[in-house]
């Protein structure tokens, strides 16, 4: 019997932006850089992504979580990280994502493990929780997971201080900081105050519509991005900032299979001659400090594809 006829695939809950603040309302943990997930334990594991796709087998380390975790049936909600140098690296996360060959997922598990760090719990013994408040919920949480594991391992947090928690989480290089409302329910599939994140950088995921070459006819020069606004696609401008040469040779490569003769956005007439079309596939993640009257990211760097999301999930942005 698949884990899921017993436990129901779930949407897992989203957060806002907003700038810091301190609150006693809240609590405050840290913004991992990783992969979301859910992890479905019931006598084995399976981790779902955000829509849902199992990344139980590109991340084998993890599959034994199930014999860390109490009280199951149970669902799990976190964020599997990969860490460099004591620090969460998005780029190894998302090298490690693309692999399919199974020695080598097994040799990149040896050499760069994940870890799944999580922050919630939906299901216990088979009943869902999500209605509990997030302070009990923090508590049955508490009581599940084994604190002496390489594979899992509890989000700590900070009461009333989320300024200074931020502030202390730009000093050490991280992404950024959560709030969470400490009466506040889980809300499957929905973006809520009940979370709220605080970046040092705006970040988006947006959808890959086009390349252009290099400043010499050849290699990637940069990539031509997209948001979603009803349905349609709305460009948003370039990022070539951030791409490796090892990154960009792999990532043309994957354009190129997917290219097509036809525009699939409209772009600025100086964009067009240069431009290359690709069928809207491919999701990247960029940091931007804002955007132009027009819409279009300024100072946009390229952090690295997001096998975990897909088009749908990729709004403009505005700010």
């Amino acid at each position: 019997m698949k884990i899921e006829e017993q436990l129901p695939l779930i949407q897992p809950m989203l957060a806002v932006n907003s700038d810091p603040f301190n609150s006693a309302e809240y609590l405050y943990e840290i913004k991992w850089d990783g992969y979301r997930g859910l992890a479905y334990l019931d006598g084995k594991t399976t981790i779902r992504s955000r829509r849902s796709v199992d990344l139980t087998d590109k991340f084998p380390e993890l599959a034994g979580m199930h014999k860390m975790v109490a009280r199951q049936p149970a669902i799990l909600d976190g964020e599997i990280v990969v860490f460099d140098n004591g620090k969460p690296s998005f780029a190894r996360l998302q090298s490690r994502g693309r692999i399919i060959n199974t020695g080598t997922v097994k040799r990149s598990a040896s050499n760069y493990p994940a870890i799944f760090i999580v922050f919630d719990v939906l299901y216990a013994g088979g009943i869902p929780v999500m209605s509990y408040p997030l302070s009990e919920r923090k508590i049955i949480l508490s009581g599940m997971v084994s604190p002496d594991n390489d594979q899992l391992m509890l989000s700590q947090y900070i009461l009333n201080d989320g300024v200074d928690f931020y502030n202390a989480c730009v000093r050490e290089q991280l992404e950024g900081a959560m709030a969470k409302k400490l009466e506040g329910t889980y809300l499957p599939g929905r973006r809520s105050t009940n979370w709220m994140k605080f970046r040092h950088t705006r970040e988006a995921e947006l959808v890959i519509c086009g390349f252009q070459p290099g400043r010499t006819g050849r290699g990637l020069g940069s990539l031509v991005l997209a948001g979603r606004r009803g349905g349609e696609y709305v460009y948003q401008g370039k990022v070539g900032t951030g791409l490796s040469e090892r990154e960009a040779e792999m990532l043309l490569s994957e354009l190129k299979a997917i290219e097509v003769n036809a525009p699939t956005i409209s772009v600025p007439r100086e964009e067009i001659k240069r431009t290359r079309w690709v069928r809207p596939l491919l999701v990247c993640s960029v940091t931007y400090l804002t955007t132009t009257k027009e819409g279009y990211l300024r100072h946009s760097v390229y952090r690295g594809l997001r096998f975990d999301k897909g088009p749908e999930e990729c709004p403009v942005q505005t700010f």
